[in-house]
């Protein structure tokens, strides 16, 4: 019997560390802002050295990926509370095709135990 009670008890703390890792409302709001925020800054259709230039001013390590010409950044470290969450990083990449913007994607990476 005690080894079926230790197993609830590991399915319960796992499930546990899962749903507390989920991403925080207050990142969700920021992935909203920073993707309203990139269509205003870099319309699409903007030049793609003129995107690059202007993610570098949010992210002075934006970088164009060589293999698919679409641009990626860095955008902001939410610092977070939960646990095992310590924080989350908002990345964006930026779509680029025949040399001009189409389309910006954020996603969120949380650095988590």
């Amino acid at each position: 019997m005690p080894v079926k009670n230790f197993k609830f008890q590991l399915f319960l703390i796992s499930l546990l560390t899962l749903v507390s890792c989920s991403k925080e409302t207050g990142v969700e709001e920021r992935i909203v802002f920073w993707k309203s925020e990139l269509y205003k800054i870099i319309p699409t259709g903007t030049p793609q050295e003129e995107a690059l230039n202007k993610l570098k001013e949010i992210d002075s390590e934006a970088f164009v990926n060589l293999l698919s010409g679409n641009i990626s950044s860095n955008l902001e470290n939410i610092e977070s509370n939960g646990i095992p969450c310590k924080d989350w990083v908002l990345m964006a990449t930026t779509e680029i095709q025949d040399n001009a913007v189409i389309k910006h994607s954020i996603s969120s990476t949380g650095r988590c135990l």
